[in-house]
């Protein structure tokens, strides 16, 4: 994916209205020259400011920018760039959710750029459209990072699972059911993350002995605790995933030192080469043998963890990955169509 370099477009200020409610009042532009913020959450708000602004960037809320989409497309002469971060798209699985993708694709062509916290978009390409001539890749960030790091002798005990979206329990399951090591699933994991057109066999009743399922209330202090504790993390992701599932827990895991095993596709092979293990989607033989050998080998779990780190600490947290996207946007403004607003000389 082709990323864009800031460009020298002669700004003297650039209004943004966004969604990103953390987001600064001003961001310094690399080419000179100032963004304005105007934070706002509703449609209503959106568009009553759509006049006053010069693009919109809007964080990973679908209903939104599909009504947006839609108004400009009934109002072409109230349009200005729209620019959608994060856009969580799903594989069509079956005669509904085909003619559903249709509906989006048609929508998210009046969308005018992308930004993605991934470099492949084959399968957005493929079932919406989406394609890299209107999309840019941002890294994203690490989510705790003002929380500090665990103490270095701290005793790692299991190899440790989490998350939500589009997780493959089943076969991390089946892969540990035949190893020797302890296993940990927080709670809220294990009984909510999602398995869309899929049976998963396990309950609490008949999973292995040695997978525990941990207290989990979803507050950040059991995530840093349980996972604090891990020796090995492991994020297997459903062949399914289109998008970057579980890259924020990834680089969670790295930014405390974990090494960390998950799932080839985006959002994985795609940006990490020695920072994690990679092994392919629903494989059960090669899961179970990069648990194995990042359990027995010291040297090499530890090289992995100490890249991974490395590469989480690069990324900083929430002030630099929304810097990172708001002069990506403006950098991509003089690709869009709509004419620019008053406010730019």
């Amino acid at each position: 994916m082709r990323e864009v370099p800031p460009l020298a477009l002669g700004l003297k200020l650039v209004r943004i209205l966004t969604n990103f409610m953390n987001s600064p009042e001003f961001i310094e532009l690399p080419a000179g020259g100032q963004a304005e913020i105007l934070r706002r959450q509703t449609w209503h708000d959106f568009r009553a400011l759509c006049s006053s602004a010069d693009l919109i960037v809007l964080d990973c809320q679908d209903f939104l920018i599909y009504k947006l989409a839609a108004y400009f497309l009934l109002f072409p002469r109230k349009r200005i760039p729209l620019i959608a971060v994060d856009l969580v798209l799903r594989k069509p699985l079956g005669f509904r959710h085909n003619v559903t993708a249709l509906v989006k694709r048609a929508l998210l062509s009046r969308v005018d750029h992308f930004i993605h916290y991934f470099r492949n978009i084959s399968g957005y390409t493929r079932y919406f459209g989406v394609t890299e001539a209107r999309s840019s890749y941002v890294p994203f960030k690490v989510n705790i990072r003002s929380s500090p790091l665990p103490a270095s002798d701290l005793k790692e005990e299991y190899i440790f699972t989490m998350g939500v979206s589009l997780r493959d329990y089943d076969t991390f399951i089946r892969a540990i059911a035949e190893l020797p090591y302890p296993a940990a699933i927080p709670e809220f994991s294990f009984l909510h993350f999602e398995n869309p057109g899929g049976v998963f066999p396990w309950a609490p009743e008949n999973i292995p002995s040695n997978l525990k399922i941990l207290p989990d209330s979803g507050d950040r202090e059991d995530l840093l605790r349980n996972m604090a504790r891990a020796r090995v993390v492991v994020i297997p992701i459903q062949p399914i995933s289109l998008c970057a599932s579980g890259i924020s827990t990834y680089l969670d895991a790295m930014y405390l030192g974990k090494c960390v095993i998950t799932t080839e596709g985006p959002g994985a092979s795609d940006l990490l080469t020695d920072q994690a293990i990679l092994v392919p989607p629903a494989d059960v033989l090669k899961l179970r043998a990069a648990i194995r050998r990042a359990w027995e080998d010291r040297e090499w779990r530890r090289s992995t963890a100490l890249a991974g780190q490395q590469y989480a600490l690069s990324l900083g947290g929430e002030k630099e990955m929304l810097q990172r996207i708001f002069r990506q946007s403006v950098a991509a403004l003089s690709k869009f169509d709509c004419p620019p607003s008053v406010h730019l000389v």
